[in-house]
């Protein structure tokens, strides 16, 4: 494993999400995409988590940089 990788898992903390879900829509490369779940931004990163059933998955569906050319976050409002 890499030092980078080693970095992020040895700094990861377990968090609480909130009840209230988000519809989230997102560009991967133009094309359109959309999730239920809870959008985080911290620093200069976006970490999209899908919400998968009962549950939000415990890691990051997907995580890319705000000056990111292949990934967008276009929307993000609550879902019903």
């Amino acid at each position: 494993m890499d030092k980078k990788s080693f970095n992020y898992y040895s700094n990861h903390h377990t968090k609480s999400f909130p009840e209230q879900k988000q519809l989230i829509t997102y560009t991967f490369n133009d094309i359109q995409m959309a999730i239920v779940g809870i959008v985080e931004e911290k620093d200069n990163l976006i970490y999209l988590y899908e919400y998968r059933g009962k549950y939000v998955g415990i890691e990051f569906f997907i995580s890319f940089s705000k000056q990111s050319t292949s990934y967008k976050l276009l929307t993000v409002s609550e879902a019903a």
